[in-house]
């Protein structure tokens, strides 16, 4: 008899454990069946937006429109990738801030934006001796900049005198030297002083120009095409402005001016 019961009983365990096991299944197999969802890319400015991880998809263009089979729920890792010398700005749509990561949550239909900035734009300024394009068919490169030059510019003489050159700085400012070249890149020769007048400054601070140590590009009338001529400007600036100071120059970028960093 107790033989018996517990034959009938370790039969009857088997059962249940196989009933058990095909309802665990059931129920993995529903909470882990794969969606079709969309995502649609939106990128300003250049460089790519990836997606990376077991679904990998990269978009170069201004738009693109990706299918997924994702299980529900589950996130993705999108990277943003600016071009060479451009920047991220921000992400839009629905990643936020300026991160180059955003872990994004698909629902069936999803919108992903990113905002680049070109090389000089205010918030990413050319580079310490890199050249960039400005409008008249010039070239221009900052090779160094002496934020705070008082002693240098006010050392500076007046060759027919022999006098200064410069009286001390006002109140409150400073001498500013940056060395640059310039490269003239059209035909015939071009006006460099006429052009260095009317448009390259030190950016909304600027006070006042002085003289500076040779050679002052604001001196230099022609120039041939294909020669490059590197020397000085000289700038009077509010001396609380010097931490944030850029040269601007006459650009095709925001509003026509292009920024060079002086950092």
């Amino acid at each position: 008899m107790r033989r018996g019961s517990r034959k009938r009983l370790s039969m009857l365990s088997v059962a249940a454990v196989g009933v058990i096991g095909l309802f665990g299944a059931w129920g993995a197999s529903a909470a882990t069946t794969a969606r079709t969802v969309s995502l649609r890319v939106e990128v300003i400015g250049s460089g790519t937006v990836r997606v990376t991880g077991s679904h990998p998809f990269t978009c170069r263009a201004n738009s693109c429109d990706h299918t997924f089979h994702v299980l529900r729920g589950r996130r993705i890792l999108v990277r943003a990738v600016p071009l060479s010398g451009w920047k991220l700005k921000k992400w839009k749509w629905p990643c936020e801030g300026s991160a180059a990561t955003c872990t994004l949550l698909l629902r069936s239909r999803q919108q992903l934006g990113v905002v680049f900035l070109a090389p000089g734009d205010f918030s990413n300024p050319i580079k310490l001796a890199r050249a960039a394009m400005l409008v008249g068919g010039w070239r221009l490169k900052v090779n160094s900049a002496t934020l705070d030059a008082d002693t240098e510019v006010e050392a500076v003489t007046d060759p027919w005198t022999g006098l200064p050159a410069n009286p001390p700085p006002q109140p409150g400012d400073q001498y500013t030297l940056v060395n640059v070249s310039m490269t003239n890149v059209k035909s015939p020769s071009g006006n460099l002083a006429g052009y260095l007048k009317n448009g390259v400054e030190a950016d909304d601070q600027y006070t006042q120009g002085c003289t500076p140590p040779p050679l002052d590009l604001s001196s230099v009338s022609q120039v041939p095409s294909g020669q490059t001529v590197t020397g000085n400007l000289c700038f009077e600036i509010l001396s609380g402005a010097a931490a944030k100071l850029m040269l601007d120059a006459p650009g095709r970028i925001q509003g026509g001016v292009i920024w060079f960093a002086l950092h």
